[in-house]
């Protein structure tokens, strides 16, 4: 049986499958269950997060040598991109493991209570719609919301703001443009990211959405741009802060959901068995007064147009799914108890605190920091490695590896918090083994194995404080050219037309003397062909998936000495047509290593490695192998 937390880990590797199918991340929140939790407010630290990644993005544009070429839109598009890469949502699995963001549930209390006290928890024996989980809930501004309004607002706004654009460029008049947005917003809640996944309607998402669109064109096309070239570079004229638009309609308490009738039956029931008896207790009542005497944005389109599409019947009666339906009451008049409240010269302080309201904007506005990228934006590595030991019939066996990174960006958030996202926006390997000498003569090459990889859009997290590293990148192109004579190949070339990698892992005792490390790397999916022309026929099919499982172990000995060891295996299965084998067939690629390393300066590495790479094909009833032993340096510059 895997453990809760090995689940919730699970999950992280499984965003890959969500990159692959280009298919949206659907997720839920609940909080019901945070009401009387009370999680502390991280208003601080998101406005700082989101600034550093605004300026963050400028400070990239203002890097190039062509930054003046760059339009306001087309920056507007990299501050987008500090948000989002490869179908990831950063900024949401940021404020899900950033130690700086106050959870409720905390992480150890997580999959308790999504099995025990989740509004969503069920008898499902899998929930296919949840598959990600239900997010913990956070606290902005006064305002309990889920990780998921994070990636409403900056990606779906996105989307939002590029469809603006393109409406009002052909004329469309601007109400008539953003009642399409709304309309594109229902048809998401209603498929993808809703009810055809989870079963959920939200209306809290359909305004973070908007949100994000105000946010995304105030970058460019307000009165007052965010955005502005000088002579210097690009600028940003005044800091983002979340109290200009955060609002109690991101509470699904508040704002509630509608359900297709059979989740709405377990989530009915469920409320009734927990919230009823608690609907008048103070904690709740104060909670819902607040919320009825919070500012609102001064852009209150979408509260008025969803409200107008809901009474005309195209929108769900989102009364029907209420918490006061569910308790069979009518929903109190709580504007009218705020208003009492106030006349009474009551504060409010029961509740999260009216101080927390878009009232209370500071002035001056704080300051922000840029940050300083790692690295450049052209940076090449190589690594290269030989060795003298006789083995697979050849007098000498090199590895070679090489890593070449055309535009790297790693933020070194560790110094302002332990997550970190390194993202790699083009980066590309070859890297493969050859056993020269001692062949056949009419043979140059007794055997070699060559990969290149294409890697465009890789995302890494990094989590200094548990270790844990997350990294998805899709794959263009890979590549093998192959020359076995051990294996009974004279020559092989594979490609895939694209792919999906991800890597899940874990490294303990990072910036300490001794370190062990672990990850699951899953490799998939592609078009794959491979010519043999020893028995001259092609076998064409799919590469179905590569896994690999690597670990190690590092003790460092002083500033530049270390000494470590890494154990790798790895399988990989191709589903296809071999015509010479008799039809259908399911080849597998098998390896395993373990290799010693000595680092002596940062550059350099000396290393010594055991090899086996085997080829097993059902369809001819063999399996071909060959061991190498490697010994040399690598060098990297």
């Amino acid at each position: 049986m895997i453990r809760p937390s090995a689940q919730r880990k699970w999950r992280g590797i499984a965003l890959w499958a969500t990159v692959m199918t280009g298919t949206a991340q659907a997720t839920e929140t609940d909080q019901y269950f945070a009401i009387d939790k009370r999680p502390l407010d991280s208003l601080g630290a998101l406005n700082e997060k989101v600034n550093r990644d605004i300026l963050g993005a400028l400070e990239l544009v203002n890097r190039r040598t062509n930054w003046d070429s760059y339009s306001c839109q087309d920056v507007a598009h990299r501050v987008y991109q500090r948000f989002r890469i490869s179908g990831l949502h950063k900024i949401e699995l940021w404020a899900e493991n950033s130690p700086r963001i106050d959870r409720v549930p905390s992480k150890k209390d997580h999959s308790h209570f999504e099995k025990h006290s989740s509004i969503y928890r069920s008898g499902r024996l899998w929930d296919w719609g949840l598959s990600f989980g239900v997010k913990a809930t956070f606290n902005v501004a006064g305002v309990h919301m889920g990780a998921d309004k994070l990636s409403h607002f900056f990606k779906t706004g996105w989307k939002y703001h590029q469809r603006y654009l393109a409406l009002t460029k052909a004329g469309v008049p601007e109400r008539e443009a953003l009642e399409q947005l709304v309309r594109y917003g229902a048809e998401t809640e209603s498929s993808s990211l809703g009810l055809a996944t989870t079963e959920v309607f939200s209306f809290g998402d359909l305004e973070a959405n908007y949100q994000g669109f105000l946010f995304y064109r105030s970058l460019c096309q307000d009165e007052n741009p965010r955005l502005l070239k000088t002579s210097e570079g690009w600028r940003l004229t005044r800091p983002f802060d979340w109290r200009e638009h955060v609002s109690p309609e991101f509470d699904e308490t508040w704002n509630n959901s509608a359900f297709t009738p059979k989740r709405w039956s377990e989530v009915r029931a469920n409320l009734r068995r927990d919230y009823c008896e608690r609907l008048d207790s103070d904690t709740f009542v104060e909670h819902y007064r607040f919320y009825s005497r919070y500012e609102r944005s001064a852009d209150d389109f979408n509260l008025r147009y969803v409200r107008e599409l809901v009474d005309r019947g195209e929108f769900p009666r989102q009364e029907d799914f209420s918490i006061w339906t569910a308790c069979g009451r009518s929903r109190p008049d709580f504007h009218a108890g705020a208003a009492e409240a106030l006349a009474g010269g009551t504060s409010g302080s029961a509740g999260p605190g009216p101080e927390n309201s878009t009232g209370g904007l500071p002035a001056p506005a704080p300051q922000y920091e840029a940050p300083r990228f790692d690295g450049s934006l052209f940076q090449p590595q190589l690594e290269a490695g030989g060795g003298g030991f006789q083995s697979a019939g050849s007098d000498w066996n090199a590895l070679l590896r090489m890593r070449f990174v055309l535009h790297e960006t790693v933020v070194p958030e560790d110094a302002w918090d332990a997550v970190r996202t390194p993202e790699y926006l083009l980066w590309a390997s070859l890297d493969g083994h050859l056993a020269l000498g001692r062949g056949p003569a009419e043979l140059t090459l007794p055997y070699a194995d060559l990969r290149f990889t294409p890697v465009q859009q890789r995302f890494e997290l990094n989590n200094v404080a548990t270790g844990d590293e997350l990294a998805v990148g899709v794959v263009l192109l890979p590549a093998r050219l192959t020359r076995f004579t051990t294996l009974d190949r004279s020559f092989g070339v594979e490609a895939s037309l694209a792919g999906v990698r991800g890597r899940l892992g874990k490294r303990f005792g990072e910036r300490q003397r001794a370190g062990v490390f672990a990850s699951l790397a899953l490799d998939a999916v592609g078009y794959k062909a491979a010519l043999h022309l020893s028995d001259g026929h092609a076998f064409q099919g799919v590469h179905a998936a590569t896994l690999a499982v690597e670990t190690g172990a590092e003790l460092l000995l002083g500033e530049q000495l270390r000494l470590g060891l890494v154990l790798c295996g790895g399988a990989g299965l191709s589903l296809g047509w071999d015509p010479g084998g008799g039809g259908f067939t399911a080849p597998s690629d098998l390896g395993a290593y373990a290799e010693a390393q000595v680092d002596v300066t940062r550059f350099s590495r000396l290393f010594v490695r055991g090899q086996l790479d085997a080829l097993h094909e059902p369809g001819r009833d063999r399996t071909l192998s060959t061991p190498t032993v490697l010994g040399g340096a690598a060098f990297r510059f």
